[in-house]
C-alpha cells in the first residue's frame, strides 16, 4: 500500500511540476530520412551544413480572449532560431546559391481544446420507456485516451503523432495527449536538399532530409522567451532520428537531453 502511495505521490509531484512551468514541458521530436546522416568529425562535433531559411505557413492564435496574442513574424522566429542553430554548425549566413539545404519553417500557435465531451467514448443504448416504447440514446462511457478532432490537428503541428504507437495507458502517452490539447507555441523545420528541389519533376514527391518539431505550452510566458527556449533545446537535435517525441526541461541545465534518457521515473522494488 505504501509503495503504491509513494508511486502516486511521485507521479503527482512530477506531473504538477510539469504543469506549473511552461519551460519544463518543451516537446521536441526529430526525424530524419534513412538516406540522410548528420556527419560528425572525430570528436563527435557535427560537420558544417550550409542552409537557408524559407518562409512557410503561419498559424495565428485561435482565441476568444479580448486581448489576443500579437502576431509572430517570420523574421522574429529566425532571428532567435538562427544563432542557436549556428552553435550546432548549421551555416546560415551564406548566399542562396551556395547552400546545401533549404529549411522550410512553419510556426504559430495550436488551438486549445475546451470541449470536455470530445474526450468521451459514446455507446448506443436502447432505453425502455414507461409507456412500453423504446428509445435509442447515445451515452458517454468513459475516456477514449485518444485525440479529439482539434487535438489530432495539433499533433501534426507539434510532432505528437507517434502517441498512437505507445501503450494506451502509458504516462508518456497521456502527456503527449495533453500537449496536443493545450495551446502551444510551435515551430517545425523541414530540411530539403537544394539539388533535390532543383531536379524534382512535377510527378516527383517532395523528399525531406529531416524534420524537427519543437513547441512549448503558451501560458504565462513571453513570446520571445518561448521561442528562445524551444530553439535552444531543439537545435542540438536537428538532423537526428528519434523513435518518439520527448519532453525536455529547459530549467534543469544538467538534464540529460538524449532521446533515450528522457522521462523515466524509476521506483525501487520493495525489499520484502
Amino acid at each position: 500500500m505504501y509503495r503504491h502511495l509513494s508511486l502516486f505521490l511521485i507521479i503527482l509531484f512530477f506531473y504538477t511540476s510539469l504543469s506549473g512551468n511552461s519551460a519544463s514541458r518543451i516537446l521536441v521530436y526529430s526525424w530524419s530520412n534513412e538516406d540522410y546522416v548528420r556527419n560528425t568529425d572525430e570528436s563527435g562535433k557535427p560537420l558544417a551544413e550550409i542552409c537557408a531559411f524559407l518562409e512557410g505557413n503561419y498559424y495565428p492564435e485561435v482565441t476568444q480572449n479580448e486581448m489576443p496574442v500579437e502576431s509572430v513574424s517570420f523574421q522574429t522566429v529566425i532571428q532567435i532560431l538562427a544563432p542557436e542553430m549556428m552553435k550546432q554548425n548549421f551555416i546560415l549566413d551564406q548566399p542562396p546559391e551556395s547552400v546545401d539545404f533549404i529549411l522550410l519553417v512553419n510556426w504559430g500557435f495550436t488551438e486549445e481544446v475546451t470541449d470536455d465531451y470530445e474526450f468521451m467514448d459514446q455507446e448506443m443504448v436502447v432505453m425502455d420507456l414507461d409507456d412500453g416504447s423504446q428509445e435509442i440514446q447515445m451515452i458517454d462511457i468513459g475516456s477514449t485516451n485518444s485525440f479529439s478532432t482539434v487535438g489530432s490537428d495539433n499533433a501534426k503541428l507539434i510532432g505528437a503523432m507517434k502517441m498512437s504507437e505507445l501503450y494506451p495507458y502509458s504516462f508518456k502517452r497521456r502527456l503527449l495527449l495533453e500537449a496536443s490539447e493545450e495551446k502551444r507555441l510551435f515551430v517545425n523545420v523541414t530540411a530539403f536538399e537544394k539539388t533535390h528541389l532543383q531536379n524534382k519533376t512535377l510527378e516527383d514527391k517532395l523528399k525531406p532530409s529531416w524534420i524537427t518539431f519543437f513547441s512549448i505550452p503558451f501560458y504565462n510566458i513571453e513570446t520571445a522567451d518561448a521561442i528562445q527556449a524551444i530553439s535552444e533545446m531543439a537545435s542540438r537535435h536537428m538532423g537526428y532520428d528519434w523513435d518518439s517525441p520527448s519532453f525536455i526541461d529547459y530549467n534543469d541545465k544538467k538534464f540529460d537531453t538524449t532521446p533515450d534518457a528522457l522521462e523515466f521515473i524509476s521506483i525501487e522494488n520493495d525489499e520484502e
